[in-house]
Order: structure tokens, then C-alpha cells, then sequence
């Protein structure tokens, strides 16, 4: 019964809960919205305007649960604050859902205290009386698990390298429960560095796709020559139907693609027969030291140096798979003019990558020595004696010390009086490189002292070029010795016989 000039008024909110959106799919993490309402009652009471007073739900505070289904409550108590009657509030869970959840109905238990007036009593006087009380209600309820296609990254591959294009296959599995229809999968690169052509993402196709299926879908990276080896980011998403033909797009998955060093070469054991003035050749040995066959790798000499001339500047080894070196050489010519000493030579490696791209590598330089020139032959006397008065058939060996085969050899010797040449011309054929042969020539020998007399030839011949040279000359050494027995020359033991003689006869003349 109210108060003798006064009112009452008792009632008390009214809650329930529900899920507005509970349709989640395994492997999901999502924001669950759970909805409060409250349709507060009054009990008793008047017109007195304190009605919502009794209805409304204060101090709130909302717990979700999740009691036996397969999801994770990511978010902790929320607080509400108040919540009036016949009015209605959302309250965010975030919900992680289990890899392997079952698709199926779960219940979740939304547990929910407040605070409220049940009844509010005035006097007479105006004085109020609250009666408050605490509340605790639960609810359950519903998350639907479906069924629905979800795709993973499980590996990725990538042979792309610095500077240039090269495929990235990107391996996906389907982790849902649903079949996938008209799936079409999209890869953006998040850099500037590692591009699609012109184009910052690519889209291939790859239909139907089943539960548990793994499919490798490939799409062609260029890498500028800027970029470095460090993991570039890339987003793979997949666009597909379900199977009431719903279209879907799954989240973004993250990736990584370091690109590949550009392929390395090296050069070693390069050696050099170069010499002033002769032909010569330089060899070596190149190696790929990159990760990437190389195909139709080329080695070319890139600088020029003065008065040494390639014959060809170019040497082609094929195919050099990772680690795998070939020989090469290349013949050069070193003029009269050139100058001994160390010299660089700078080549480079042309090949093509895995895309059939024209590359060059970075300079490759090598140091080498060019010998000083040496003369074309050696030449050494046999049997190289003379009687004075007298004349001998006498040798010389003569051996090419030349890089080359030399041929049309035409050697010429010389001498000054007393020494004389009758026959002072020999012809060799051809003398190959460290070959020997001796030639003849006939010398004499009149009024001369017993000792060493000088002997000179030079030779006139062609090289394998077919340039005809004059060599320097050479001496040798010629000995002439005294004469022994009768003819050409008068003996000086003779003279002096004879001289003993006439001193004898011109006294006894005297005498008589």
C-alpha cells in the first residue's frame, strides 16, 4: 500500500543476451558481438517518473566464456556502465577459433552483473528510500561453427635474382572443410624493388580447390638491381566461391622472398707466355660462384692495352652450373714496341640466367707479367777450328727459342780479314719451338796469329703469321791454330836455320 500522502514504486530490469552474427569457420579470428537487452518491469508504482528508475541495470559488467567450444575468449570482463530499460547495448568479444574445430552449434556462456533499485519509496514529506540490490544473470548462448574453405601458406620457393626475373611459387593448402570453387589466388608485393613487370601484383588462377588439397602456384618476380638480399614482403589472397556459389575472400596471408645474389665469377691460375716483340697466349681458369646455372658464359678481355694485340678477344666455356669452372685462353700479339713488365688485363663474364636474359658480371681484372723479348734463336759453334794457312768445314748449332714455329730460315755468316767465308749461306726448312739443327759453313784462315777470331751471322726468316724477319746478329767465337807438317806456309824453324847458315858461310868467306 503506498505511504499516506506519499509513493511507491518497485520493478527491475529485465536481460537477455543473444549473438547477433554467431556464424564463425575454424582457424578464424574474429570480433564477436554479444547483444544485451533490457526490457525492464515495473512491479507497482505511479506516475511518479521514478519508473525507469527500477528498470534500469547500473553499474554492468559483462564475462563471456566459452565452456566447451573449440574457441578462445580473447577479450576480459567488459564494463558496461548502465543500461535503462526497453534499450539495448553491444558488447565486442574478440574470439579466436580452433584449426580443427568441428564445424557445428556450440554454447557460450555470457555471465552478466548489475546493480538495481527494486523499489523506491517516497514520504510525505518528499523524503526517498531506495531498496538496492545485485544481480547475477547468465545466458546462453550460440556460436555456429560452418563449414567453409580457408588457405594457408605452407612453403614458398624463389629464383629470382638481383637485377633480374625469376619465379616465386607460392604453395597454399586449403585447411577448411568446404570445397573452394573458381578459386583465383592474388600475390602483391608491399616493396618497389621486387615487382610484377610494371605491375605491383599478379593474379593466377587455380579453380577447384578441396579440403586438405595443396596446389604451388607460380608467378614471375623481376628484382631491380637495387635491391639488397633481405626478406621482401608479399600478401597472398585468395578469392573463391562456397558451395551455395557465395563469393568469399580470405584474409590476407604474409610471405617473404629474399632475392638471389647476382651470379659470381671468379678468375684463378691465369698464367702468360707474353713476350716483346712475339705472339703469346693468355690462359686461366673462370668459376661460377653464384647459386644459378649460367648458360653461354663468354669470356671477354675488355681493355685495351697499347701494342698488345688479341687475336680474338672473346672465348666462349658454354654452361657453368653453381661451383663449376672451365679453362680458357686467348692468343695475343706483343709488338717490338711494347714494354716488359706487369700488365692488368680486365675480362668480364657474359652469360645468360634462368630466364634467358643477357647478363655481364663485374669486372674480373688479373695482373700478368709481359717478359722482355728475346732473340729468336741460340746459336753455339761445333768444331770451331781453323789452321792458319788452311781452311775447315765447321758448325753451328742453331736452336729456335722462339714461342712459335719458325720456317724459310736463310742464314748468312760474316767474317773480316784473316779470316775468310767461302760458302756463307745455310737454309732451314722449318725449326719448331726449342728445335736444334746445326748447319755448315766452309772458313779459312791466312797470316793469322794463333788465337780467337769473331765470326757473325744473322738469319732472315717467316713467322706463323707469315711476316717475313730479319733477326740480330750473333758472334761466335773461331779458333786458329798453328800449322803443323809441310804446305801453304813457310816454318819459322827453317828461317832460323837458314839465318844460322848464312852467318857461318859470310865468316869463313871473311876469313879466307
Amino acid at each position: 500500500m503506498p505511504a499516506l500522502g506519499g509513493f511507491v514504486v518497485s520493478g527491475n530490469p529485465e536481460l537477455s543476451a543473444s549473438i547477433g552474427d554467431n556464424a564463425v569457420v575454424a582457424g578464424e579470428d574474429t570480433t564477436l558481438s554479444l547483444q544485451i537487452n533490457n526490457q525492464g518491469e515495473v512491479d507497482y508504482g505511479s506516475a511518479s517518473g521514478l519508473e525507469a528508475q527500477v528498470t534500469n541495470a547500473r553499474g554492468m559488467t559483462v564475462d563471456l566464456q566459452s565452456g566447451k567450444a573449440p574457441v578462445s575468449i580473447e577479450t576480459n570482463q567488459q564494463t558496461v556502465g548502465q543500461l535503462p530499460g526497453e534499450a539495448s547495448t553491444e558488447v565486442p568479444f574478440d574470439i579466436a577459433v580452433a584449426e580443427d574445430a568441428e564445424p557445428g552449434t556450440y554454447t557460450l556462456t555470457a555471465k552478466v552483473d548489475y546493480e538495481y533499485y527494486s523499489k523506491i519509496t517516497q514520504s510525505d514529506s518528499g523524503l526517498r528510500t531506495y531498496n538496492e540490490k545485485t544481480e547475477t544473470d547468465t545466458f546462453q548462448v550460440t556460436l555456429r561453427i560452418e563449414d567453409s574453405a580457408r588457405f594457408e601458406i605452407v612453403d614458398t620457393e624463389s629464383d629470382v635474382q638481383v637485377g633480374s626475373s625469376g619465379t616465386v611459387g607460392v604453395t597454399m593448402e586449403n585447411t577448411g572443410t568446404e570445397t573452394a570453387s573458381d578459386t583465383s589466388v592474388t600475390l602483391e608485393s608491399l616493396n618497389g624493388d621486387l615487382t610484377f613487370g610494371q605491375s605491383s601484383s599478379a593474379t593466377r588462377y587455380a579453380g577447384e580447390w578441396a579440403p586438405g588439397e595443396r596446389k604451388t602456384i607460380e608467378y614471375q618476380v623481376r628484382a631491380s638491381s637495387d635491391a639488397e638480399q633481405q626478406r621482401y614482403a608479399f600478401r597472398a589472397t585468395a578469392s573463391y566461391d562456397d558451395s551455395d556459389g557465395v563469393a568469399h575472400q580470405s584474409d590476407g596471408l604474409s610471405m617473404g622472398v629474399v632475392p638471389l645474389p647476382e651470379t659470381d665469377f671468379e678468375l684463378s691460375n691465369v698464367e702468360s707466355s707474353l713476350r716483346v716483340g712475339e705472339d703469346g697466349t693468355l690462359s686461366g681458369t673462370i668459376r661460377n660462384d653464384g647459386d644459378l646455372v649460367a648458360d653461354d658464359v663468354v669470356v671477354r678481355l675488355t681493355n685495351q692495352l697499347q701494342n698488345l694485340t688479341p687475336t680474338d678477344r672473346e672465348y666462349s666455356v658454354g654452361t657453368l652450373g653453381p661451383g663449376q669452372s672451365a679453362e680458357f685462353d686467348l692468343d695475343i700479339e706483343a709488338s717490338d714496341a711494347a714494354t716488359s713488365g706487369p700488365k692488368q688485363f680486365v675480362f668480364v663474364a657474359e652469360y645468360r640466367d634462368n630466364e634467358g636474359d643477357a647478363r655481364t658480371s663485374d669486372d674480373l681484372p688479373t695482373r700478368v707479367d709481359v717478359a722482355p723479348g728475346s732473340d729468336a734463336f741460340a746459336v753455339s759453334i761445333v768444331n770451331g777450328s781453323v789452321e792458319n794457312g788452311g781452311s775447315t768445314t765447321i758448325g753451328v748449332e742453331v736452336t729456335n727459342t722462339a714461342n712459335e714455329t719458325l720456317s724459310a730460315i736463310s742464314a748468312k755468316v760474316f767474317a773480316d780479314s784473316p779470316i775468310s767465308v767461302s760458302d756463307s749461306e745455310a737454309y732451314i726448312d722449318e725449326l719448331g719451338s726449342g728445335e736444334s739443327t746445326t748447319i755448315s759453313f766452309n772458313v779459312g784462315a791466312s797470316g793469322a796469329l794463333p788465337k780467337q777470331y769473331p765470326l757473325s751471322l744473322d738469319f732472315e726468316y717467316d713467322d706463323t703469321d707469315g711476316d717475313t724477319l730479319l733477326s740480330d746478329r750473333y758472334r761466335v767465337p773461331i779458333d786458329v791454330n798453328e800449322r803443323s807438317g809441310g804446305g801453304g806456309g813457310f816454318p819459322l824453324t827453317l828461317v832460323g836455320v837458314g839465318v844460322v847458315l848464312v852467318v857461318a858461310i859470310g865468316g869463313y868467306m871473311r876469313f879466307r
